[in-house]
């Protein structure tokens, strides 16, 4: 997917779908690096990372679609939706 801009992004998810980010992780070649820390909220994780290469964007393009996660801008914490992110 091809990204606007590069952007430092959060990326929130549920517990239970940590695995599969991994695998999609090591599935693009570890694009970019990922800092996981609990979420405020129970049962769910924020990745913070930047999105800066052509496969860190499918990575996190991936993550949006496929798992439901949400984007969030790392300086604000202002939602992102993927239009707002990707072309």
């Amino acid at each position: 997917m091809i990204y606007r801009e590069p952007r430092e992004l959060v990326i929130r998810i549920e517990d239970s779908s940590l695995a599969q980010v991994h695998y999609y992780w090591t599935y693009y070649g570890k694009p970019c690096d990922l800092i996981e820390t609990a979420a405020k909220t129970d049962k769910l994780t924020a990745i913070f990372l930047n999105m800066n290469n052509p496969d860190a964007g499918s990575f996190v393009y991936m993550l949006c679609d496929l798992l439901k996660a949400r984007m969030y801008d790392r300086h604000t914490y202002q939602p992102l939706s993927v239009n707002d992110v990707f072309l």
